[in-house]
């Protein structure tokens, strides 16, 4: 490929507690020539005793093909309750448990998952510190959020070889006005174009769908189960022309009850705006070589090839 910054890598996230792949993502993967895969490993939370816990740990049914980078996920109180001491056994237990789930005979990047703000900025830097030492050439890298891209120097840049930048989940997901929480390219586009990330970049795009359950304006949670085609019983629902749906009448569906006059709200990732994402983010690369990952590896990724194709071409 060209030489500058346009070779890039297409990769994609696995956030599925059980790897077990499926033929069609096995066929998805290397239709795609995709050779990584980021995979949680586990999530990192506290206990009653406010001590931090490796939860929700991976499961290998089926050995990997491709090239496994491990995710680890940390809730934001974990920096909060810990003080030094306890954050260098905290980095301790992470090795521990990352060489344990290993399938494969080593990393070559391990990445931490934590949305940081000022207030844990040292704890969390502090931590990213000792586990860098600790893995010593193995690349760390950590994932970053819009506003951290923004303002470096007020939330600080993180210590580690790369980051990936998550344009997604940027907009108001309790809003009744929202249009889309997932993907909102009149957001993102505000935290783009003020200058060079002092570290290099890897970047990640949604496509992903989810429903939102409303009640009297409030959002009570996140559907995954109800899709669009769910979403398409006129007996079950009426469209509303804002793109809500309105429940009819009380029903059971797929374990969750629905109340009549209820709202729902399906988000979902159009290819148009996934291009528009691409082309946005296009211009802040920063390296040589180049990761643009898709979140996750789910059927709205593997049954749409096409559409993924033609983001990453608009990212090249």
């Amino acid at each position: 490929m060209a030489c500058g910054k346009n070779t890039v890598e297409k990769s994609v996230y696995h956030w599925e507690t059980e790897f077990d792949l499926t033929a069609e993502e096995e066929a998805f993967l290397e239709k795609e020539e995709i050779q990584t895969v980021y995979t949680k490993f586990f999530d990192i939370t506290l206990d009653s005793e406010m001590r931090a816990m490796p939860v929700a740990k991976v499961n290998f049914l089926t050995a990997p093909q491709q090239e496994i980078v491990p995710v680890v996920y940390i809730i934001t109180d974990v920096f909060k309750a810990l003080d030094s001491n306890a954050i260098q056994n905290l980095v301790a237990n992470v090795y521990e448990q990352l060489q344990t789930l290993n399938p494969q005979d080593d990393f070559s990047e391990i990445q931490i998952d934590c949305d940081w703000m000022a207030s844990i900025k040292d704890k969390y830097f502090y931590f990213l510190t000792e586990l860098k030492s600790k893995i010593g050439e193995t690349m760390l890298s950590c994932t970053i959020r819009l506003y951290q891209y923004k303002y470096p120097n007020l939330a600080g840049v993180p210590p580690v070889d790369k980051g990936v930048l998550m344009y997604y989940n940027m907009g108001e997901l309790l809003s009744y006005s929202e249009t889309n929480s997932i993907l909102n390219n009149e957001i993102g586009e505000q935290y783009l174009g003020f200058g060079e990330y002092p570290i290099p970049l890897d970047f990640a795009l949604p496509n992903f769908s989810w429903t939102l359950l409303y009640q009297y304006g409030e959002m009570k949670r996140i559907l995954l189960s109800i899709d669009a085609h769910d979403l398409n019983d006129t007996t079950l629902f009426q469209q509303q022309a804002s793109g809500y749906y309105l429940v009819k009448k009380d029903t059971l569906l797929d374990g969750v009850f629905l109340r009549s006059g209820s709202e729902l709200r399906h988000e979902t990732c159009s290819e148009n705006e996934l291009i528009r994402a691409a082309n946005l983010l296009s211009p802040e690369k920063n390296q040589n070589h180049t990761t643009l990952l898709f979140y996750d590896l789910k059927p709205n990724l593997v049954n749409e090839s096409d559409k993924i194709n033609r983001v990453f071409a608009a990212f090249k």
